[in-house]
């Protein structure tokens, strides 16, 4: 068995379950695919802890993701949701706005002659899984660090989501198959991956020496935020061990390969394969703001609800984790969803699986932006209810994304300046979609395709832009 290929089977709809909430997903650990279960396991105060196998991600020295004891992860959390806080994002909003407006701008790259041709000429194809990655790592880079590494203009650092990439290979077939460890297995299986690793690791060092060289004060970004943050609670701050190992997993875990770059490229395949989706989105952006000036956070871009049932649409469909977080039940054991579940078994729900489970949503696989609008489509308050207590794309509880309202922020901005600035298509040629002729489960032309490896790999959708015309 390919176990590359075959794990995607295992997090897909329990849709050959004849009988049960579980399934047996390996040896001690079980999944189950309901919202009880999702309570049971992912609330506050239950008898479960972070599975020992996120230790496979430890580079050094735990962070908020890994940390497995609740107290520290709460001490922790206290101080890096501080950089979360409406202020810091008022904070961020300029730089923001500039990488998004430069984004805009490199989706419009041409050569000389196509420059000199008409205005509403198409530009030539970009394929979005790059340029998104680019585009997500710029934001992160400048927004943590300060620093400006700019892929979206110049080459030299445009390899770095693409070893982050190669790397979470292998710690993805370690979250899922922890044995493969033993005797090392892992690093006879993945060679590329720790290659990888290793160049990643430099790469960090580097953003690590170039940011500590630089005098702090007054700076606004998010290492300069965690310098000065301290637990409300205890008055205590971060060490810079601390500081550096959460900076070091949001270049993967925050807002780079994984929920930005890959909700925003799955949102351009989406809205490029659904045109009344795609005119609705951009017919309420256009009619909102009155100029480019005029796109920015606030009661405008909330009001845009269409827009942001196509975000939450197709974080749905395909979320930048599709696979279960698992908890490991502590002493005592747990009960979860009307089963006793004894000590030392890891539990999860897996999040590609509950979102497309038709006992909370219909039509599981139709991209549908509607089902989040009561009144719209036959949504109503009770549909709308049902659909959001198995919506989990950030997880949940506790240990659910701190960084959640930045990155749906962003999202919404960047979409809104998009939508705002130009006019897309799909390229001939593009293959971003399920083939009819694949296994099960990658059969769907009209479903984006990713790949589970911790942040989601993906390649497409390739389209061509151009300036709107007005």
């Amino acid at each position: 068995m390919n176990l590359k290929n075959r794990l995607g089977i295992c997090v897909g709809p329990f849709s050959n379950v004849k009988q049960g909430k579980f399934v047996r997903y390996g040896p001690n650990r079980l999944n189950t695919n309901t919202v009880a279960g999702i309570k049971d396991i992912y609330a506050q105060g239950k008898n479960v802890r972070k599975s020992k196998t996120y230790s496979a991600m430890v580079h050094q020295a735990l962070n908020t993701l890994t940390i497995s004891d609740p107290k520290e992860h709460g001490r922790r959390r206290r101080v890096i949701s501080q950089g979360f806080s409406d202020s810091a994002m008022r904070n961020y909003e300029p730089s923001m706005m500039v990488i998004i407006q430069r984004f805009c701008d490199s989706l419009l790259q041409a050569s000389e002659e196509e420059k000199a041709g008409s205005l509403a000429s198409w530009k030539p194809a970009r394929n979005m899984s790059q340029w998104c990655s680019y585009f997500a790592f710029d934001i992160m880079s400048d927004l943590i660090f300060g620093g400006k590494y700019n892929l979206l203009e110049k080459p030299t650092y445009r390899y770095v989501p693409g070893v982050i990439e190669t790397s979470n290979v292998r710690i993805s077939a370690l979250l899922q198959a922890p044995t493969l460890r033993y005797g090392r297995l892992d690093k006879a299986l993945f060679p590329k991956s720790i290659a990888a690793r290793n160049v990643f690791v430099r790469f960090v060092g580097r953003i690590l020496r170039d940011t500590l060289k630089v005098d702090r004060t007054g700076k606004k970004d998010f290492f300069a935020v965690l310098s000065s943050a301290k637990d409300p609670e205890t008055g205590s701050g971060f060490t810079q061990e601390e500081i550096i190992a959460e900076s070091t997993t949001l270049i993967v875990a925050g807002m780079s390969a994984d929920t930005v770059a890959t909700a925003t490229t799955a949102l351009f395949f989406y809205l490029s394969r659904n045109p009344g989706a795609y005119v609705r989105a951009t017919t309420e952006i256009r009619q909102t703001f009155s100029s480019i000036e005029d796109v920015c956070m606030g009661p405008k871009l909330n009001s845009c609800k269409y827009l942001r049932a196509c975000v939450d649409e197709t974080m749905r469909m395909s979320p930048s984790v599709g696979s279960s977080l698992f908890r490991e039940v502590q002493k005592g054991g747990a009960m979860v969803d009307g089963e006793f579940i004894p000590a030392g078994c890891d539990v999860g729900t897996p999040i590609y699986s509950i979102q497309h489970s038709a006992e909370y949503f219909s039509n599981p696989f139709t991209f549908s932006p509607e089902r989040w609008i009561v009144g719209e489509s036959g949504a109503t308050q009770e549909s709308v209810a049902l659909a959001s207590s198995a919506y989990v794309p950030f997880s949940s509880g506790p240990r659910g994304c701190v960084g959640k309202g930045m990155a749906l922020t962003e999202m919404m901005l960047t979409m809104a300046v998009v939508l705002y600035r130009l006019d897309f298509k799909i390229a001939e040629g593009d293959s971003a979609g399920g083939k009819p002729d694949a296994e099960w489960g990658r059969h769907r032309p009209n479903e984006f395709q990713l790949k589970d490896h911790v942040t989601a790999a993906r390649d497409g959708p390739v389209l061509h832009f151009r300036e709107r015309a007005i």
